[in-house]
């Protein structure tokens, strides 16, 4: 679910007449990839954007040696990656607009121990890609595909956006790829009666598999 005509895009200056050129997901997809998706992936992902709450479970939330100690050091910039392991972890995906994109924020439920949240905003820059802004000011640039009805992100790099300089240019740190946690690949399939699977695998170019986590969720049922 992505927002340009009525939110504020990174990098793009004035109204909604400039934001109004990037549609969305389905822009940036393609038309003849966006209905290959299943109608409930397009209604999830579609326009206009509306708070909702997916519930379910992660089956299985697993971590290297070094991908956990990453996720631990990282706690100091605002936890972009759960610093815990585990199967069967009770959780909620908040997705709702936000000033400058959609976020889809995930909540880690460990029985006995305190939710941990992991937040992220994706947002279309002025060049109509697609980006995901994490805690610190750490952006990944996404490349966005459809595969066998199946909609996928795939990570191209990591930077900081460390803000505008004097004339309008950002200036921006990228991280060397042996630096960054590695390919970060995000899989939602459709499973039917209201059903998705969310996937995630980062793998880095020399240590292999960092992080993996798979779960089955679907929109919170509202009282009746």
């Amino acid at each position: 679910m992505f927002s340009a005509g009525s939110v504020s895009v990174p990098g793009v200056a004035g109204g909604a007449s400039e934001r109004s050129a990037h549609r969305g997901l389905r822009h940036v997809l393609g038309e003849g990839a966006w209905h290959r998706l299943p109608a409930a992936v397009r209604a999830r992902f579609g326009e206009p954007v509306v708070a909702v709450d997916y519930v379910g479970e992660f089956e299985v939330v697993r971590a290297s040696c070094l991908g956990r100690l990453i996720a631990w050091v990282c706690r100091l910039i605002g936890t972009p990656v759960v610093p815990r392991t585990g199967v069967n972890v009770p959780a909620v995906v908040h997705v709702g607009p936000t000033s400058e994109g959609v976020a889809w924020h995930r909540e880690y439920r460990w029985p006995g121990s305190t939710p941990c949240l992991v937040r992220s905003t994706k947002v279309i820059d002025s060049g109509g890609r697609l980006i995901e802004q994490l805690p610190a000011r750490l952006c990944m640039p996404l490349d966005v595909f459809e595969r066998d009805g199946a909609l996928h992100f795939v990570s191209r790099g990591y930077y900081f956006d460390l803000g505008r300089l004097p004339g309008g240019r950002r200036l921006r740190f990228a991280l060397p790829a042996w630096l960054s946690p590695g390919t970060t690949h995000v899989e939602h399939h459709d499973e039917a009666d209201g059903w998705f699977r969310f996937t995630m695998t980062v793998t880095h170019p020399r240590f292999g598999e960092m992080f993996y986590q798979t779960g089955r969720f679907r929109a919170a049922r509202r009282p009746t």
